[in-house]
């Protein structure tokens, strides 16, 4: 109860609604203008994307293992007014009918999972030919992950038993699994030790670093279709 009420608040910040404003940013330009179709937001968590998703027009289904998670979930989106099921399941073993979705999305959930490429092939699953993935990870050489590995040797975080990838292995695993990586974006290209205080000016650094430090970025998200 607790881990999902301080992921919450932490987006609540300044410097958390910077960072969501970054991330989701990422994530809907990979989907374009599409704005309607059967989406499964696998670990969802407190359902942040799963309600953009739905906020587009789409018929979501939020998945996640934590009930915590998924009662602050419910509660966003009875809030929001937003329609979505949501669902307590494994994301390695999904409960759904193949080829059900026309989109599905991971983000930020195959650091928290024993195996990732099970996860994607489960995505694969559910998904119907042609359908995409949209999945995002902290990558592990992205300045705040270097951050985040070395601050969970000494603070207690719900990052202590995360297992970061790099582009370069999402994109392995994503084509062991049967998906061709189309699309990539990349964002949060700074150091949380820089973002104390007023965050007005990290716009700027955001910008010079996507230019000039493409690899630095904490946040890297792919849009891959289903063949």
């Amino acid at each position: 109860e607790a881990v999902a009420a301080a992921y919450d608040a932490w987006y609540e910040t300044p410097l958390g609604r910077l960072v969501d404003r970054l991330e989701k940013n990422a994530v809907l330009g990979l989907l374009g203008d599409r704005t309607d179709g059967v989406a499964v937001d696998l670990s969802c968590g407190t359902g942040s994307y799963a309600l953009a998703l739905a906020g587009r027009g789409f018929r979501v289904v939020g998945v996640d293992a934590s009930e915590p998670m998924l009662r602050v979930a419910r509660a966003k989106s009875a809030q929001a007014k937003l329609d979505v099921s949501w669902l307590r399941a494994d994301a390695s073993a999904l409960p759904f009918r193949p080829g059900v979705f026309d989109l599905a999305t991971v983000i930020l959930g195959l650091e928290f999972v024993a195996e990732p490429g099970r996860v994607l092939q489960e995505a694969h699953r559910v998904l119907e030919p042609g359908g995409w993935l949209v999945a995002a990870i902290l990558n592990r050489s992205g300045l705040w992950t270097l951050w985040r590995r070395l601050e969970r040797r000494f603070v207690r975080s719900i990052w202590r038993e995360a297992k970061f990838l790099g582009p370069e292995e999402l994109g392995a695993l994503l084509r062991e699994q049967g998906f061709s990586a189309q699309r990539w974006r990349r964002a949060v290209h700074f150091l949380p030790l820089l973002a104390r205080g007023r965050t007005g000016w990290l716009g700027r650094w955001e910008a010079i670093g996507a230019r000039w430090m493409p690899g630095w970025a904490a946040f890297v998200a792919v849009a891959a279709r289903r063949a």
